[in-house]
């Protein structure tokens, strides 16, 4: 039996995230050369990256629907986790958002993505067929808030509106009714309109919009932003090289390790190299999407798709701020981006993937 689920293990994905991870290390190695702060962080992501496959084997070797009744255990550890970061977590930039834990630093609102993700999955599963869905939705929504409003608290709104978009995409892949989607667009029109006005509703956010808006013209306010575009720019077509790029080696652009690694790709390794990080991105989110066709319940098709919404949203916003589309936010771009924390919740969540894929082969493709 165990020989026979192993056969379903899904290797193209695995070898997809393989390739962007040494992909992400060769780069973030590039873009932090001759910078005495940071350019040793390639080994902190290797070591990372190593620890993360072997737990990604590990999860994937742990039968996913046990995680249904621990989902009870897992809500409450991330939310006292988000609690407890908002008084004894590390200081940085004006935000509280992660444990010093001495090797690295973990970032609580990066297991609240995966961990809200099982939770609804969970509990979405159990309610199917037992009450209407709409109280479902709303009791789920219940279950939203509290972590959403505690991540705001450090401040952090991109991770904030990540855990509303896994929910409206969970939701909807649970059997929302045609009647129950005009509800859901007003519910989350009054969260957008709420957390604007609160008061930990940062400056720097609101101008980060009126920048998108074209409703500030300041000299130097859009400067990462234009800096990282130029980079992009001076790519052409093959790059200027690996280790050669003028924007990237010269540091003209912060965050050019986390944040803004793929302007560091497009100018290093051009638009052919840039496209192919985003093929296999998208070829890692089409597998896990193929992992949610296949489950055996709707727990792991759920869970899968809860997954696939986070990757994809990750990588849109990430991708975005960079081309002018979206403001600037901490969004990194996953597998590649530095990140441990970032690194290590998306190696789990790969490994829950292939436990959902491994234990039911409805078809191929």
């Amino acid at each position: 039996m165990t020989e026979r689920i192993w056969r379903r293990y899904d290797w193209w994905l695995l070898g997809f995230v393989v390739l962007l991870i040494i992909g992400g290390i060769a780069m973030i190695a590039s873009a932090t050369r001759g910078d005495p702060v940071v350019e040793n962080v390639w080994i902190d992501q290797s070591i990372t990256a190593l620890a993360g496959l072997v737990i990604m084997v590990l999860v994937s070797a742990f039968d996913y629907t046990l995680l249904k009744g621990l989902s009870v255990l897992i809500y409450p550890v991330v939310l006292v986790m988000l609690v407890l970061v908002l008084f004894i977590g590390k200081e940085q930039n004006f935000a509280r958002r992660w444990f010093d834990l001495g090797l690295f630093d973990l970032q609580p609102g990066e297991l609240a993505k995966l961990g809200l993700t099982v939770t609804l999955a969970s509990f979405i599963a159990r309610a199917h067929g037992r009450q209407p869905y709409l109280i479902t939705i709303l009791q789920t929504f219940l279950l939203v808030l509290p972590h959403v409003f505690l991540i705001l608290l450090q401040p952090n709104l991109s991770t904030a509106l990540t855990l509303v978009f896994i929910w409206l995409v969970i939701v909807f892949a649970g059997g929302i009714e045609r009647q129950h989607v005009l509800i859901l667009l007003i519910m989350t029109a009054l969260i957008a309109a709420v957390v604007v006005q609160l008061p930990f509703f940062q400056g720097y956010q609101l101008n980060r919009l009126r920048l998108l808006l074209g409703l500030v013209d300041e000299p130097g306010v859009a400067y990462q932003s234009e800096q990282a575009l130029i980079a992009l720019g001076n790519g052409g077509l093959w790059g200027q090289g690996y280790a050669r790029g003028a924007q990237t080696q010269l540091r003209f652009y912060p965050a050019r390790h986390t944040d803004f690694i793929f302007s560091a790709i497009g100018e290093e390794l051009g638009f052919v190299g840039a496209t192919l990080f985003i093929v296999l991105l998208m070829l890692v989110i089409l597998r896990t999407l193929r992992a949610a066709w296949l489950a055996r319940d709707l727990f792991g098709r759920l869970m899968c798709v809860g997954i696939a919404a986070t990757l994809y949203l990750q990588t849109y916003i990430n991708l975005g701020m960079q081309v002018g589309l979206l403001p600037v936010t901490g969004v990194v771009l996953p597998f590649v981006s530095y990140g441990r924390s970032n690194l290590i919740t998306v190696m789990v969540a790969i490994g829950l993937v292939q436990s959902v894929a491994m234990r039911y082969k409805k078809l191929e493709f």
